[in-house]
């Protein structure tokens, strides 16, 4: 089963339940909005996996959208990265 993971910028990034839940929301949001099945969505503290019986570049596109979406909103209102390498 493919599986894509984003690495968090800072250990225990991912550690906030509240944070979490919005990064696990923005997934199955996402992936409702292409209509396809939404991913398992696994937390760890310094990264996120999703894995989905989905075709690589459709799992590819949802895990794009959800580091955009959640790391500009998490610069606005923290001001720093949410993810490695940006």
């Amino acid at each position: 089963m493919p599986l894509i993971a984003l690495r968090a910028a800072y250990p225990d990034s991912l550690a906030d339940p509240a944070l979490a839940a919005l990064v696990t929301a923005c997934a199955q949001e996402t992936a409702e909005h292409q209509g396809v099945a939404a991913p398992s969505v696994a937390i760890h503290g310094d990264r996120v996996e999703l894995v989905a019986e989905l075709p690589n570049a459709v799992l590819l596109a949802i895990a794009t959208e959800v580091r955009r979406a959640t790391g500009r909103w998490h610069r606005a209102k923290y001001g720093t990265p949410l993810w490695y390498g940006e």
